[in-house]
């Protein structure tokens, strides 16, 4: 393969949680990979799909996200190679819960007492090892009874819909806009014998025609739970719940406000160092 990369080298304070950040926001235009390093992450994108600035991309994203010291250090041409590879070398097992770990399949760990969410990422958001992914499966584990119906909206590695079958729930569908979270969240499904339960569709809302969900779940970016939110509602039961995360503390007067607006009541909230999740049901 001749195609020519370019890496922009970006520095990033080493808190896993801004780590996090700069890939999941950065795939949206197109970049492939994503290596970290002392100084923050190599971020790979073909040459001839990069028209945009990176200097201003960067600024939006730390401004949205509020995020310490992020800044374009080079930009250098080079020749392609597996990054995702080299990545997944890095992948290990972690806990969530007190009942669930998150492993690759090459390293399944060895407390035989939990349940195993079984994820081999592909650079998608959604792994196990950020905070919003642990809180939501927490409050998952709070309002999920078995033969639940759930609706997964931006289901990435289809981590959560995943946890939601090995909860019990059943007719479990999960989307997703990004093309790679369709092979990988099938992939994934197959690799914990979920496939029968679990539905994973490329798109928004529109590819979904079912309603009356009985859990709705949204680990996404806030701006995208706020322009979703209403046609989100309009596939909830009536007696049922929705639990988002990918939200700083921040966010969460924002958040309110807009339930409240809705008609819904926050009936929990986790929060695990600057992030947080929510649950809310209709009053």
């Amino acid at each position: 393969m001749n195609d020519i990369y370019l890496d922009f080298h970006i520095a990033v304070s080493p808190d896993e949680s801004i780590r996090e950040i700069i890939p999941a926001a950065l795939s949206e235009y197109s970049f492939e990979g994503f290596v970290e390093d002392d100084l923050g992450i190599h971020c790979y994108i073909k040459k001839d799909e990069w028209h945009e600035d990176i200097e201003s991309i960067i600024k939006e994203i730390s401004e949205q996200y509020h995020l310490p010291f992020v800044q374009h250090i080079s930009t250098t041409e080079i020749q392609h190679k597996n990054w995702n590879e080299e990545w997944e070398r890095s992948i290990q097992p972690i806990n969530v819960s007190e009942r669930f770990v998150i492993a690759p399949s090459w390293n399944m760990g060895d407390d035989t007492k939990k349940t195993v969410i079984i994820i081999d990422p592909k650079m998608t958001f959604g792994t196990g090892y950020h905070e919003t992914t642990r809180l939501m499966i927490r409050l998952m584990e709070n309002y999920i009874d078995p033969n639940n119906s759930v609706l997964d909206v931006g289901t990435g590695t289809g981590i959560l819909a995943i946890a939601a079958a090995k909860m019990g729930a059943k007719n479990i569908v999960g989307i997703d806009i990004d093309e790679w979270s369709l092979d990988n969240g099938i992939e994934n499904t197959r690799r914990n014998n979920v496939e029968k339960e679990i539905a994973i569709r490329i798109g928004s809302l529109e590819v979904v025609p079912e309603s009356n969900f009985d859990i709705i779940l949204a680990n996404i970016f806030r701006n995208t739970i706020l322009d979703l939110m209403d046609a989100m509602l309009q596939k909830l039961s009536s007696k049922g719940k929705i639990i988002f995360s990918g939200l700083l503390g921040t966010d969460q007067m924002v958040i309110e406000e807009a339930l409240h607006e809705r008609n819904l009541k926050i009936i929990s909230v986790l929060r695990e160092n600057d992030w947080i999740a929510v649950a809310a049901e209709r009053r």
